[in-house]
């Protein structure tokens, strides 16, 4: 089985060999050297492991293997991510109708290491608090000031070599563009994140909420200062439920309704629409596009690499985006509800991408952006 999987993935045959320490020029066939690995693992644990940490983004298990291998529902893989129960190794994304979707990826070995008595007693308790369990702690690196500290030096060289590149290859403007669209990434994530602490938080939610306010508040403030600039598209996402309905009944209606078996109150309404409008007690109402997006991408034809895109509510945006109809529309496949609720982040992308460090670049490179407008 194991031969198989390493057999399927994307592993190139000098990355076995660096593993097995074994010369790049080697003519021994692949499937050689992959049984080669099977039979060194099955009998020495600490090469196991080395093999796990090795190679441990090619055999990370994606979101159809994880259920297929859990047995469970994608409701339910959803909801064991969030509450920390399957930690997430880390996201990828894939192009669809033009649109970049991150889903997320996770370490096969805690995979694999999960009892069927595991998954019982999480469906008992789906909604229960986050539990830091033995066998989550030991797949989280716990990296040490130091290590820290190398984590975000070894970010700032790389990143001073692409803005580098973008004002050498490109130009000012499209290097201030794109440091604004990167940082207000980072931005809307931890905007995401503070939401997500204060939901789940006993004390300090009142700081979390506030944080997420101003998260938000930012993010809003890059994207007026994005659509002005020559490398956004903005589109509109209009869902097939876009509007939010909201039916309250009186009580001689709610009697009606249930003494004449109807399934429920929306069953009632749509077959006795002109009762209930007619009501003057019975409450109903719409709010159009509701839960439709403006949906904003920013990119180049110098540096197909980079895309960066982001969504905004209707009802938030509308107070200084275009009308809807004005722009063109965009469909999307649902992933996960990335693409409408973004994520939080990573523990790595914390220690590299602190909120006192985003905020900084954030604001820079607003300042920056605003002077090409």
């Amino acid at each position: 089985m194991l031969a198989s999987l390493i057999s399927s993935r994307p592993i190139l045959k000098a990355q076995l060999l660096e593993f097995l320490g074994l010369p790049d020029n080697c003519q021994d066939k692949t499937d050689h050297i992959v049984s080669t690995i099977v039979s060194v693992l099955e009998v020495n644990p600490a090469e196991q492991e080395r093999f796990w940490d090795t190679f441990k983004s090619e055999l990370a298990v994606e979101p159809v293997e994880l259920e297929k291998l859990l047995k469970c529902s994608s409701k339910e893989r959803q909801q064991w991510i969030e509450q920390g129960k399957i930690p997430v190794l880390e996201y990828r994304t894939f192009l669809k109708s033009g649109i970049h979707l991150e889903y997320p990826v996770h370490d096969r070995r805690f995979i694999l290491s999960l009892s069927e008595s595991d998954i019982n007693s999480w469906r008992k308790d789906p909604k229960g608090q986050i539990q830091n369990n033995g066998k989550t702690a030991q797949h989280i690196s716990k990296e040490s000031h130091q290590e820290k500290e190398e984590s975000r030096l070894a970010f700032s060289s790389a990143w001073s070599k692409i803005i580098a590149d973008w004002e050498e290859q490109g130009s000012a403007e499209i290097s201030a563009t794109f440091q604004l669209a990167y940082w207000t990434v980072w931005a809307s994530r931890w905007a995401k994140e503070n939401q997500l602490n204060s939901a789940k938080a006993i004390e300090d939610n009142e700081t979390y909420e506030i944080h997420r306010q101003e998260w938000y508040q930012r993010k809003n403030q890059a994207v007026k200062v994005l659509i002005e600039l020559p490398y956004a598209m903005l589109y509109f996402y209009r869902p097939n439920d876009a509007d939010k309905l909201y039916l309250e009944l009186c009580d001689d209606h709610q009697e009606m309704m249930k003494d004449d078996y109807y399934w429920d109150k929306w069953d009632f309404f749509y077959q006795n629409r002109k009762l209930v409008n007619k009501c003057r007690e019975c409450v109903y109402c719409e709010t159009k596009d509701y839960y439709s997006l403006y949906y904003l991408e920013i990119k180049s034809d110098k540096f197909p690499d980079f895309s960066f895109s982001y969504h905004t509510p209707y009802t938030i945006g509308r107070k200084f985006l275009p009308h809807p109809e004005t722009l063109p529309a965009v469909d999307h496949v649902e992933q996960d509800g990335i693409f409408r609720f973004g994520r939080r982040l990573l523990e790595q992308e914390k220690v590299i991408h602190t909120q006192e460090d985003v905020l900084l670049k954030f604001e820079a490179a607003l300042a920056e952006a605003r002077k090409f407008i």
